[in-house]
């Protein structure tokens, strides 16, 4: 009995899965949050906190929302 192409495994299709890794994609980052308060003598004082946080790598990957990465991972992907 021969294996028609419908009954055959897809391949997942190259561009498309570097797509996604790359939408997927994160990087750590750290910024300095800086804040005003009162101190012990009453004068302001500048309070400095270091923030890291895992960033996604590419900046326009924020606009695509994870639902429809979930989408195009179902349709894309085997």
């Amino acid at each position: 009995m021969t294996i028609t192409p419908n009954a055959m495994p897809r391949k997942a299709n190259l561009i498309h899965q570097q797509t996604l890794a790359s939408l997927i994609e994160t990087k750590p980052v750290s910024w300095t949050h800086k804040q005003l308060a009162k101190g012990k003598d009453g004068k302001e004082v500048l309070v400095q906190t270091k923030v890291t946080r895992d960033g996604l790598r590419f900046p326009l990957a924020q606009n695509v929302s994870d639902s429809n990465l979930d989408v195009m991972a179902k349709r894309w992907l085997p």
